[in-house]
């Protein structure tokens, strides 16, 4: 099947599926790769957020930094991944203390109080209402849960997981229930995931602003990661314009930049699909399994094919035959390097994607991007975006939501790669949260087993 006529096919079934528009098979995607198509659909989504929840967004940053000055506990579940955690991972460049991940989930090390705080968007059981126990609340959308559109598809389980009625403000995404955009030939749910970018980048810009608004009161956050200290001589942001608009504009510049790199994505793709039929596996690879790992491992709207492993994984088994994606968040972090070292030994192709540089700059020393096969990440950095006046590190790295975007755009490169050579859809998943969705993510399993995607 020639791209042309899978695109054809692509244009009759969504015009069949309820709650998508007819963006997702426009003129202009016609022309052009569909891995393009899906960064022109998520940077659509995050320019709506910015146009509709900028305000919502202020004021949340306002409760975050009042909640931090007076001594009360910021605890955030928010997706920045495929959960909460998944951008938060110890010592993350640009991070602050400000929050305390989790709150019903993980172990967040203080217990809930009066004048306490919550971001939340991720929650796997009902919430017990955290405003009567006088927790301020800031709510969000997420794709499985009941103050999304189309609640009719979920199980009653998740019809049951509902925020929005327990929040003083309320953050939407702008997303239908399957959470992810690109609708495949002949395919039972869309490929291309968007809850954890536009989970990052809210997520970020809010701490921005709340980084900004505690340095004008004079408090000063402590900024994680090994960042220089911000040069005497090196401009600083103001403490009286907000950030988030910055952040957004920043983000948008670099995932536009993403199409600059296609011809990575490509040669990636296709040496991956090479692999893939001649009876290889697909492996994506991040330090921590909560980062890149977790968000490629089992997502609705990824592709089945996937396999995953991380630095503490004991029974990865890759051989020559494999091909493996390694998703870092620093050039020369050492555990990156050892594992590099370790899959070379296999002999299998590898490819990396994340920050090539420090502060702009590539290190001397040995690096993961210098030592791979193909690298994808040349418009992000290592460090934070923003020198706040009073902070000694740049805060708010933009590494993670860059490498999210980047890893999709590969895997609907490989789709679109395995389309035109096999005439066939390789499966997409589905999640357990719709009604049928799981006997779907089963079958898809079951046909990676048989024919490889």
């Amino acid at each position: 099947m020639i791209r042309r006529d899978a695109v054809k096919i692509l244009s009759a079934l969504t015009a069949l599926i309820p709650g998508y528009t007819a963006k997702t098979v426009s003129a202009e995607s016609r022309k052009r790769p569909l891995c393009f198509e899906y960064i022109s659909q998520v940077t659509a989504l995050i320019e709506k957020i910015r146009a509709n929840e900028s305000d919502n967004m202020l004021e949340a940053s306002y409760n975050i930094a009042r909640t931090y000055k007076n001594g009360g506990n910021c605890f955030s579940q928010w997706e920045t991944g495929h959960s909460f955690d998944g951008d938060m991972f110890p010592n993350r460049h640009g991070g602050t203390g400000i929050f305390k991940m989790g709150y019903t989930m993980g172990k967040p090390g203080a217990e809930p109080k009066e004048g306490d705080l919550l971001l939340v968007n991720v929650i796997r059981k009902p919430l017990d209402d955290p405003r009567g126990k006088g927790i301020f609340v800031i709510g969000g959308e997420t794709p499985w849960c009941g103050d999304t559109p189309q609640t009719e598809i979920l199980i009653q389980r998740n019809r049951d997981l509902r925020i929005k009625q327990f929040s003083d403000i309320w953050i939407d995404f702008h997303i239908t229930t399957y959470g992810a955009l690109l609708w495949l030939p002949g395919e039972t749910a869309p490929l291309g995931p968007t809850s954890g970018a536009l989970g990052m980048i809210t997520y970020w810009a809010m701490v921005a602003d709340a980084v900004r608004m505690l340095a004008r009161d004079g408090i000063a956050v402590t900024v994680k990661g090994d960042a220089p200290a911000v040069g005497d001589n090196e401009p600083r942001v103001s403490l009286t314009k907000p950030l988030a608009e910055d952040y957004f504009a920043e983000c948008i510049k670099q995932i536009g930049q993403i199409k600059a790199e296609y011809g990575t994505i490509k040669a990636i793709a296709s040496s991956a699909v090479d692999c893939i039929l001649s009876g290889g596996k697909l492996y994506v690879y991040s330090r921590y399994r909560e980062a890149l790992s977790s968000e490629a491992n089992a997502k609705r709207g990824g592709l089945a094919l996937i396999n995953t492993t991380h630095a503490e994984d004991k029974n990865f088994t890759g051989t020559e035959k494999d091909f493996m994606i390694m998703g870092i968040y620093q050039p020369d972090d050492e555990i990156d390097i050892r594992m590099l070292k370790k899959f070379r030994k296999t002999v299998m192709k590898i490819a990396s994607i994340g920050p090539a540089t420090r502060g702009g700059t590539v290190p001397d020393s040995e690096t993961v991007p210098g030592s791979t096969d193909f690298h994808l990440g040349l418009m992000c950095d290592t460090y934070g975006l923003f020198a706040v006046p009073g902070v000694d590190k740049k805060v708010c790295p933009t590494s993670g939501l860059l490498a999210n975007q980047l890893l999709w755009a590969t895997m609907i490169q490989i789709a679109e790669d395995i389309m035109t050579r096999t005439g066939d859809t390789p499966g997409v998943l589905s999640t357990g949260a719709i009604i049928g969705g799981g006997d779907q993510r089963r079958r898809r399993n079951e046909m990676v087993k048989v024919r490889g995607y």
